[in-house]
């Protein structure tokens, strides 16, 4: 087992190389790399340092979403003692699940280390943390480095991370939630307005009127996504975490400008929408179909789709039973215009442990509760759903999520149709495709959960014969049409 390095061992071993690195360079041997400190640039030589005495950083910003990710006592040991063993396997263990890391891996192996990384006297990575982590795993000795001035401080280090992170041989980028955590640090921090954060990230933006707006705009956007996520987050209880949302990028997107674009005319059809595609979202469907849930949408055709579906016909009223969205549990980031509109403080209940059903009987149908549903219940768990008669029934999620996924996209097939966006002669072909892509869903839902107690075998049975009698009936028309002579 290796010995415990002490902080003065470490910043000795630092020094060490630091010096060498120096007269290296003074000698015509050594290399040297430039970087932007203080408003200004900064050479310095560079080091090869050993890996043993190299910290990895518990605040970098790559991490973070993973990091708020885990378990809450494994996050509780990088809290608490972050360059502690276990806190650094735990760090390492992250990185090495990066999307990047093998590839990065790969490369030190097989052209070695090109970019120096950048660390502080006391021996924490800035940056090149993946690639230590690598160096190790490849059995390697020294990691090269620049060696960051004594009096290094959280600004000048956040700011040369942001820096880093911008330019191009930086070979590993941020994921979309570790990114956003990044951006709203560097608004909280105080150090950066909003117009400087859009600009470091978008460096092409001019002083122009138009760019300063843009850039603003930007920082806003990012971080109202992040308030989105967090409240999925927390309607979620838990069962959901940051590292979902990472491709879900475009969706959260499609859902935050339909939102910003109603909710100052109609706030609550704004939020009903919302639910509605946040459901959807998590149900599968794909962001470009997010687009066609409006209110048209959900009055007219998610009803009479749904109400196709064997497993969620007895339930659809029930369903779309308009029932308040759950309560947004994190404030929304600094900086950012109010995003979920104003609560009602006479009518603050909190929301339980499973969608709130039941509630007013008047209104538009409503998948809140659906979307709630769906987001408490992790993928191999099982929900609760009320019947049309105020009993209630346990589903396996994946069944109602692929039903749901399969109800909303036929209920915009049927909406495009009527509004003549679907050419009558596409129609059959459309159908079929659907059809096809619910039968492979069946199919991957069958063997998740086909021999788990409380599998509703009849429920099941009935449902095949359904299929099996659309299929004959589709095959008997399907023959003459398929005879096609030139």
């Amino acid at each position: 087992m290796n010995p415990v390095i002490t902080t003065a061992t470490r910043e000795s071993s630092i020094n060490t190389a630091l010096e060498a690195a120096k007269q290296a360079v003074a000698n015509g041997a050594g290399t040297a790399e430039e970087i932007r400190w203080k408003g200004g640039k900064l050479v310095l030589p560079v080091a090869s340092v050993d890996l043993d005495v190299v910290l990895l950083s518990p605040h970098s910003h790559r991490i973070k979403a993973q990091l708020q990710s885990l378990p809450q006592p494994e996050q509780d040991v990088v809290a608490t003692d972050p360059y502690g063993e276990q806190a650094q396997s735990l760090i390492a263990h992250l990185l090495r699940e990066t999307p990047g890391f093998e590839r990065i891996k790969n490369a030190l192996a097989n052209d070695g280390q090109l970019f120096a990384g950048v660390i502080t006297t006391g021996g924490v990575l800035v940056n090149a943390n993946t690639r230590a982590v690598a160096l190790r795993d490849l059995r390697q000795q020294y990691i090269k480095v620049v060696v960051l001035p004594a009096d290094a401080g959280p600004k000048e280090i956040t700011e040369l991370e942001l820096r880093l992170q911008m330019e191009q041989e930086v070979k590993q980028e941020y994921s979309f939630t570790s990114q956003l955590l990044f951006i709203e640090d560097l608004v909280n921090s105080g150090n950066y307005t909003t117009l400087e954060v859009g600009r470091a990230l978008r460096p092409s933006l001019t002083t122009s009127k138009r760019d300063t707006k843009a850039a603003i705009d930007l920082v806003e956007g990012e971080l109202r996504l992040l308030g989105l996520i967090r409240e999925i987050v927390g309607a979620s209880g838990g069962a959901l975490n940051f590292l979902y949302f990472d491709d879900q990028r475009q969706a959260l997107i499609e859902i935050d400008q339909d939102y910003q674009r109603l909710k100052s005319t109609n706030p609550e059809e704004a939020v009903r929408i919302r639910d509605a595609q946040l459901a959807a979202m998590i149900a599968g469907v794909d962001y470009r179909r997010l687009r066609e849930i409006d209110s048209t949408l959900l009055d007219n055709y998610v009803a009479p789709a749904l109400s196709e579906s064997a497993p969620l016909a007895p339930h659809v009223d029930a369903l779309l039973t308009p029932v308040r969205a759950p309560s947004v549990t994190a404030a929304a980031p600094t900086g950012v215009s109010e995003f979920f509109g104003e609560e009602d403080e006479e009518d603050d209940e909190p929301s339980g442990g499973s969608a709130a059903f039941g509630g007013p009987s008047a209104g538009s149908p409503s998948l809140s509760g659906v979307y709630t549903l769906l987001a408490q219940a992790r993928p191999d768990e099982d929900v609760t759903i009320p019947t049309n008669d105020g009993e209630s029934v346990t589903l396996p999620r994946t069944v109602v999520a692929s039903e749901l996924f399969s109800g909303i996209s036929t209920a915009i097939e049927n909406k495009k149709r009527d509004l003549r966006q679907i050419d009558d002669l596409t129609a059959p072909m459309i159908h079929l495709k659907e059809a096809s892509r619910a039968l492979d869903k069946a199919a991957t839902t069958l063997t998740d959960v086909g021999g788990r107690p409380g599998f509703d075998r009849v429920a099941f049975a009935d449902a095949r014969q359904q299929f099996e009698r659309a299929a004959a009936a589709f095959a008997s028309v399907a023959e003459p049409a398929g005879d096609v002579s030139v």
